[in-house]
């Protein structure tokens, strides 16, 4: 006999959650934690929390009501209800997750992570580590910051009104290697000096050996150049324009036109950036760099203003100088070709184009006497006297170009001085991957608000940063997983809005799942488990691409 129906909005929790399972994450966590103070062990209650971030992407909602939504078993475990999800139960997790040392857990979660995906493993030579750093603003008040401070800083998501933690993070291939949850006013400087340290000290051997850190210009000081060669770890970053030694490069570069080596485009995009190198050797700070001068084809916006800034400003500054040259007179006409001559030399480094002409003006003299001329008094004789013309016409494209590029123009810096192991224009292209660690924080940046729910203290707040950027790891694996599996396959996935792509973010994968729905059926006295079939066949193919299917949404596992 057919009782009650009831539904759940289930989304892509249960593949998140089996991902969590299939890596090992609950098992790591409670090895390190090594005690259990509540019915749920820590592990259990983080992998909570990460299906909770990784499903609700909009705000972080209480997790108790998040999961009094969904059907709590398939996703934690038999036995498991959203009531051992409360609050306390959270805040108690994160204290322990704090006192266990975030850091190191991390690193220990991450580095077997890689190992299953066999990333190092099947790494060339080099393993490339991109680091950077992002800053998340934090509400609330926080009286006591005795153990870790939440401060105002230079903030990344552009809110200086409020208070903000900086997350840190290196990855590999696009997925995390180390990570770090810092205090709000940590400079960038000091944070690449801290994070070196604390990941030479969580690398096996084999791995840093291989290792090459690559950075953006805050890694280059004086102090951070020492650490990496007392530590002997490969690097490569971009020279900072401040120093001298960029200047001097860029126009020794520029002076070399027959020497650049063409690269070409970088990036798939037809409208994508072109680039030319050069590779010098010089010193700094008593030390042997290779430096790579490198000449892009297209700047960024920011850049391209300051570029109408630079044509207004100078054709106002010639339109003035021209004018002033215009009232001399000049006697003869090699004055005045001279006068030219100089003008030009003067300008000839300007983007606008100079027309220049020699004006000859007939000048009657004046009479020598005073009074009235006789009737028979001749004329005073008429002179020529010269003035110059200067027309300012716009540039040419050729020239404006040029601007671009040598604007566009940078300079990066590596201790690897074998150009047969690593050409320069590997150094540009790993380099220009930098850009992998830079969108793993778009995913951070998406509109959670870290706020005092269950986050009292500044110590679980560090403790939910590491919570989120597990989050990250395990929304990365997801990305990694499909874009892998995909290099096999003849068809595109069909995404939402009919976008089809051989290489989909984690995000579109994520929204496809996201009306993904399970129906409990009561028969008699016995309730029995349904996945509503999907109207999408695009998500049966994808939960396959991740050697899952639609049993995840039913199945029920023993936490015993």
């Amino acid at each position: 006999m057919l009782g009650g129906i009831r539904t759940f909005v289930m989304g892509p929790a249960p593949v998140l959650a089996r991902l969590i399972d299939e890596l090992g994450w609950v098992e790591i966590i409670d090895q390190a934690v090594g005690r259990s103070d509540y019915k749920l062990s820590v592990g259990l209650r983080t992998k909570a929390l990460l299906i909770n971030v990784g499903t609700d992407r909009e705000a972080l909602y209480r997790v108790e009501e998040f999961y009094a939504k969904r059907d709590t078993e398939v996703l934690l475990g038999e036995g498991v209800s959203a009531e051992d999800l409360n609050d306390d139960a959270l805040a108690r997790a994160l204290d322990i997750l704090y006192q266990t040392g975030v850091e190191g857990l991390y690193t220990t979660i991450a580095l077997q992570t890689l190992r299953k995906l066999r990333v190092i493993d099947e790494a060339d030579d080099l393993i490339p580590i991109h680091a950077d750093t992002t800053s998340l603003s934090v509400t609330g008040e926080y009286p006591d910051q005795t153990e870790f401070r939440i401060d105002r800083g230079f903030s990344k998501d552009h809110r200086p009104d409020l208070k903000q933690i900086v997350f840190g993070l290196c990855t590999v291939r696009g997925l995390g290697l180390c990570a770090n949850v810092n205090p709000g006013n940590l400079d960038d400087h000091t944070w690449n000096f801290e994070n070196i340290q604390q990941l030479m000290g969580q690398l096996d051997d084999a791995t840093r050996h291989r290792g090459v850190y690559i950075a953006d210009a805050a890694l280059v000081t004086k102090e951070n150049l020492e650490l990496l060669a007392e530590e002997r770890i490969h690097f490569i970053s971009r020279l900072p324009g401040t120093y001298k030694l960029t200047d001097q490069l860029k126009r020794a570069a520029w002076e070399k036109e027959d020497s650049w080596q063409e690269v070409g485009r970088l990036a798939e995009a037809e409208d994508g950036a072109s680039y030319k190198i050069q590779s010098f050797r010089r010193m700094l700070y008593g030390r042997t760099y290779r430096f790579v001068v490198v000449r892009s084809s297209s700047l960024d916006a920011r850049k391209e203003r300051k570029l109408e800034g630079v044509l207004e400003r100078e054709k106002s500054e010639l339109q003035k100088a021209a004018r002033n040259l215009s009232k001399h007179v000049f006697r003869c006409e090699q004055d005045a070709q001279a006068a030219v001559q100089a003008f030009v030399h003067q300008y000839r480094g300007v983007l606008h184009r100079l027309a220049t002409s020699v004006r000859a003006e007939q000048i009657q003299e004046k009479r020598t006497r005073r009074g009235r001329p006789r009737k028979d008094e001749p004329a005073p004789p008429v002179r020529t006297q010269y003035r110059v013309d200067v027309e300012i016409l716009p540039p040419t494209e050729e020239s404006v170009q040029m601007w671009r590029e040598k604007e566009a123009t940078f300079v990066l810096i590596t201790d690897i001085r074998d150009d047969q192991r690593v050409p320069d224009a590997q150094i540009l292209r790993l380099y220009k991957e930098q850009h992998e660690v830079e969108t793993r924080f778009r995913y951070l940046k998406s509109p959670y608000h870290v706020g005092p729910i269950f986050l009292h203290k500044p110590t679980r707040v560090k403790a939910f940063g590491f919570v989120m950027l597990l989050s990250l790891l395990l929304y990365s694996v997801l990305e990694y997983l499909i874009r892998e599996r995909m290099k096999q396959e003849t068809d595109p996935l069909i995404l939402p809005g009919q976008r089809k792509s051989f290489r989909p973010t984690g995000l579109s994968i994520l929204e496809m799942l996201d009306e993904m729905t399970t129906a409990h059926v009561q028969v008699g006295d016995v309730w029995h488990r349904t996945a509503v079939a999907p109207h999408n066949p695009q998500i049966e193919r994808v939960l396959k691409l991740l050697g899952m299917d639609l049993s995840i949404y039913t199945e029920v596992q023993n936490i015993a």
